[in-house]
């Protein structure tokens, strides 16, 4: 019968020996009455071994595991009082520690549960049979994640946070080659990130090697000022996305000459139609499209992308410059090497900057501005291209933190929570005993 209730309480995991222990059920609680066995003790004070029991008292202890039903521990403490100094002291307690009404397996099971990054408080406190004050507690009592140690290579990022703090975007700090968050940061302004920066020892920013960032100059003055033996590299998304942009622009341009501003789409030019109806074209990888026939429903046909795809160059001819230009670039993006792209990157940025398109000749400025920390993203560590691949894949799970906690009063609890939950071998402060 003991065995029963100690598996289904998983008291198990306390390693003790019960006296007595009994369970009841009151208006759908779970209350269990235990005792422990005596065990040989000595004073605190004297060390003195003759002990005798005092008294009894009963301790009420929340312990959740995780049933439809909430749980209390009420144990019978013992009381000693020392013969030889006649100083009175509990037995030791193995559910809880001092002074706190949850059972350490509770604690435990909280924060176990908080880190997966999809949870919420609420949903924690609910799984639990907790407030959801009483989770908060305990994951501010017991998470405060300290500055990681800085890597070879690091990726700098800026995330939404929320208009409650004083500054919207928050910075954050990755490892590159592990994807662990290294540090957040409230603010991502120059001033702000300096004092931050300048607390990290000097002899831990110098053994940086690589940095990636977006082509944001704050980050660049940054990385050149505090990571002096760092080499700076521009993530390749983020030139694309410029890229992207640009034809963007191009086609819209063009889209607009054939607006008869109709009530529908099916309703305007067939020329506006297809810009419109098929603006992925300009933008996506084209291996990437749909491979098989696409219904087109103004003309009442179908399709294949080859067909798409030669209608809509031959709309105008910036737009089929536009295009294979693009196009240019992106397979120089994909297959050029550090080591051998001089050349290759030299005559891509002189087709931009002469191009006869108003957005193409800005985005070849752009190339002229960060072309050595365009050329330094083709830089490969351990067989990996530099690239703010990981940390793009840490602000979406950031996100999904904001959104589903509908955001955070505290930048503080937050920063703990992202870190936290997404550095998975992150210890808990002051960790209580299992």
């Amino acid at each position: 019968m003991y065995n029963d209730i100690i598996n289904l309480l998983n008291l198990e995991q306390f390693h003790i020996t019960f006296q007595s222990i009994e369970t009841i059920q009151k208006d759908y609680v779970i209350y269990c009455y235990l005792k422990l066995e005596r065990t040989v003790s000595s004073c605190a004070v004297c060390g003195g071994t003759e002990l005798s029991v005092h008294d009894y008292q009963n301790k009420k202890i929340k312990h959740s595991i995780s049933t439809k039903k909430p749980c209390f521990l009420i144990y019978k403490a013992r009381r000693y009082r020392c013969k030889y100094c006649n100083h009175i002291f509990y037995e030791n307690n193995p559910f809880a520690l001092k002074y706190e009404q949850h059972s350490s397996y509770t604690i435990f099971s909280v924060l176990d549960a908080l880190k997966i990054h999809t949870e919420t408080f609420t949903n924690v406190a609910r799984t639990f049979k907790l407030t959801k004050m009483q989770v908060l507690r305990i994951f501010d009592q017991y998470v405060q994640c300290v500055r990681q140690p800085l890597s070879k290579v690091i990726c700098f990022d800026e995330v939404y946070t929320s208009k409650s703090y004083n500054q919207k975007y928050a910075f954050v700090m990755v490892d590159f080659l592990t994807s662990h968050i290294l540090d957040v940061y409230s603010s991502r302004h120059m001033y702000r990130l300096s004092q931050n920066l300048s607390m990290i020892p000097d002899k831990e920013r110098n053994n940086v090697s690589f940095i990636v960032i977006d082509m944001w100059d704050t980050y660049k003055r940054l990385a050149k000022l505090y990571f002096k033996h760092a080499i700076i590299a521009v993530d390749s998304f983020h030139v694309i996305f410029h890229l992207n942009r640009a034809i963007t622009n191009i086609r819209l341009k063009v889209m607009r000459k054939y607006d008869k501003r109709t009530s529908t789409l099916q309703a305007n030019s067939m020329y506006y139609y297809m810009l419109k109806k098929f603006h992925y074209f300009f933008t996506r990888n084209y291996e990437n499209i749909y491979d098989k026939p696409i219904y087109i429903k103004k003309l009442r046909a179908s399709w294949n992308k080859d067909e798409i795809r030669k209608y809509l160059l031959h709309i105008d001819p910036s737009l089929k410059e536009a295009y294979y230009l693009k196009e240019q670039y992106r397979e120089f993006n994909f297959s050029a090497q550090y080591e051998t792209c001089d050349a290759e990157f030299s005559d891509l940025r002189l087709k931009f900057l002469n191009s006869d398109l108003e957005e193409f000749r800005e985005f070849g400025k752009l190339i002229s501005r960060w072309q050595e920390n365009m050329k330094n993203s083709f830089i490969r560590v351990e067989g990996r291209r530099l690239s703010n691949g990981p940390i793009e894949g840490v602000n979406s799970r950031i996100k999904t933190i904001m959104r589903n906690a509908n955001g955070y009063k505290s930048f503080e609890r937050l920063r703990n929570r992202i870190m936290y939950s997404i550095n998975k071998d992150m210890p808990f402060l002051g960790t209580p005993n299992k």
